[in-house]
């Protein structure tokens, strides 16, 4: 992008999702559902800015991989999206910011499910007579 061009901006549609969005990062309890969240929302953001979008036809085109705090975007989607709002919006910035939203909740989940583990010696299950 040169300098002084002009970029989209889509922070109005992040901010419509992201109180949301938190609170059901924040709901989830197990590492493994951090990944479908991030998902759904990145989806439901491509929603509201691209035209004729279904969400529901994409839910195998984003691949979220929280302990690189990246995510991927199949080819198929990212023609979908078109290589202007790649390159000259914000709109891979914002879905970063939501990978990294996610990646870091993912963190802690999986902290606190390895001390739980350490805890758990086999034998000294809750309810074991």
């Amino acid at each position: 992008m040169k300098k002084g061009e002009k970029i989209l901006s889509f922070v109005k549609q992040e901010k419509e999702l992201i109180e949301d969005y938190r609170k059901k990062l924040h709901d989830v309890k197990r590492s493994d559902e951090v990944g479908d969240v991030f998902i759904e929302f990145a989806l439901r953001f491509l929603e509201k800015v691209l035209d004729d979008f279904d969400a529901a036809d994409y839910t195998e085109d984003i691949s979220f991989d929280p302990e690189k705090e990246e995510y991927t975007l199949s080819e198929r989607l990212k023609k979908k999206i078109g290589e202007e709002l790649l390159t000259k919006s914000d709109l891979s910035a914002i879905l970063q910011r939501f990978c990294e939203t996610a990646a870091h909740r993912w963190k802690q989940l999986k902290a606190d499910e390895e001390k739980t583990n350490f805890f758990k010696r086999p034998g000294h299950e809750v309810g074991r007579e």
